[in-house]
């Protein structure tokens, strides 16, 4: 079984461990830096970016441009 590439919010969760709702929070408040690939009304979120927003340590200054 592949891995996907982009997952929705709820697997983006998920993944990190937490609830939707918090992840959501998360996000807004700036501590988690991801932004979302937009198709259509779809936000879908690049796991390569979650797992490298993980190796940081889950840093709020971590750049998915940069990697680090």
């Amino acid at each position: 079984m592949t891995e996907p590439l982009l997952v929705p919010a709820a697997k983006a969760a998920e993944l990190l461990g937490m609830s939707r709702s918090m992840f959501y929070q998360l996000l807004s408040a700036g501590r988690i830096p991801l932004k979302p690939i937009r198709f259509g009304k779809k936000r879908l979120y690049d796991v390569e970016h979650l797992k490298g927003f993980v190796r940081s340590g889950c840093s709020s200054n971590w750049s998915a441009e940069n990697g680090k």
